[in-house]
């Protein structure tokens, strides 16, 4: 029996809008120099703006469409979307299409798809279901917690292939968080932590371009004309910013100085635009983005839609914050787009497709049936918040 539906929670719609907005101005913004060059697009001073347009108005479409879907008939569907993805990510090694040094994206043409942005989806959608059934004991290590981190071990190993060590590190802190809320013991998740940081160190000392970039972060300018540029440059933006800014479309990193300055490190041509105070407006659009996605998560009944709730806030906002530590020179430097804000249609389209997966879920609090009842019974170590 369905439960009673609700209006979709407005906030987080409004504040997904805005950023939204704030996104595609600010790809116009960064990428307009790039543009007008005839290498990068013939000359065309909108390439990349029509393109982002375009992949907004796919995701708001998709947006809606997630909305109107009871979240709840999303569980069979998980098992089949996670081995799509694996697929997929195993088609990028194959016969993917490299670009700046990685292999992350398949298509033919300008269509170009990023499959790592659908597993990250696939992977939340998965766990959910996997964590939340009846009979299934994460407090178990050969049982529970084993079965629960294969999946997260097989996406992280293929993504890092790639390599996109920002991806992996985003996709397997929200798998772990979500194995964590669902009740795994200290000790497993203690031993998930030391594992993951042996593993970081083996992966950054046998990785030649890892260990530059984490020896370049101590002191980037020391590297000004190696790995510490892209860094530096972003830096100097920032610091040109000052409080207020140098005035919209008046910054001069995006001019050819500054690196993926309409992807990864857009951030900076906001914060040398906008100052102090634009960069930290945009912060606060995604605390409290945050603060919405884990409000519906609260409030849902539901232990699939709550862990589901959980898990898609998670990832973008720790994207979200990821990205702006790297651009801040706090983290180092690892590539992971600033959600809603640098281009990219994978990414975009995922995301506002999560977005409404969570409108969907705030309907729905409720969610469609009873069967979770038994499992809140039993499981009582699970740290998921209980009716």
């Amino acid at each position: 029996m369905e439960g009673t539906r609700r209006s979709p929670d407005i906030w987080l719609f409004a504040i997904t809008v805005a950023l939204l907005v704030i996104g595609i101005f600010m790809v116009f913004d960064a990428s307009y120099a790039r543009a007008g060059q005839v290498k990068y697009t013939g000359g065309d001073s909108y390439f990349f703006v029509k393109r982002q347009a375009v992949f907004a108005i796919m995701g708001l479409i998709a947006m809606f469409i997630a909305q109107r879907i009871r979240f709840w008939k999303l569980k069979p569907y998980g098992a089949a979307f996670l081995m799509l993805t694996i697929i997929g990510l195993a088609a990028v090694l194959a016969v993917g299409r490299n670009a700046g040094g990685a292999t992350r994206w398949i298509g033919y043409g300008s269509i170009n798809i990023q499959p790592s942005e659908f597993a990250k989806l696939a992977l939340v959608l998965y766990l959910a279901n996997l964590l939340t059934r009846p009979r299934f004991d994460i407090t178990d290590f050969q049982t529970g917690l084993i079965p629960a981190m294969i999946p997260i071990g097989i996406i992280a190993v293929l993504v890092m292939a790639e390599p996109d060590m920002g991806t992996t590190i985003v996709t397997c802190a929200t798998g772990v968080v979500l194995v964590y809320i669902s009740g795994a013991r200290r000790s497993h998740m203690a031993l998930i932590m030391v594992s993951a940081v042996v593993l970081g160190i083996i992966l950054i000392i046998t990785e030649p371009y890892r260990m530059s970039r984490l020896t370049s972060f101590t002191d980037p300018f020391a590297s000004y004309h190696g790995d510490g540029y892209q860094v530096c440059r972003s830096l100097i933006g920032l610091g040109s910013g000052g409080p207020l800014g140098v005035g919209l479309c008046e910054g001069r990193e995006k001019i050819f100085y500054l690196p993926a300055e309409h992807t990864d490190f857009i951030l900076a041509v906001l914060g040398e635009e906008m100052g102090l105070i634009g960069t930290m407006g945009l912060a606060t659009l995604f605390l409290l983005f945050a603060v919405r996605g884990y409000h519906i998560a609260k409030k849902t009944k539901d232990n699939f839609g709550k862990l589901l709730a959980v898990g898609l806030t998670s990832l973008i906002s720790g994207q979200a914050l990821l990205n702006m530590l790297v651009v801040t020179s706090t983290v180092p430097a690892t590539g992971v787009p600033l959600p809603f804000i640098s281009y990219g249609g994978s990414s975009l389209m995922l995301n506002l497709m999560s977005v409404g997966i969570l409108l969907g879920i705030s309907q729905y609090p409720d969610g469609g049936n009873d069967e979770n009842r038994p499992y809140r019974r039993r499981h009582r170590r699970s740290r998921v918040p209980r009716r």
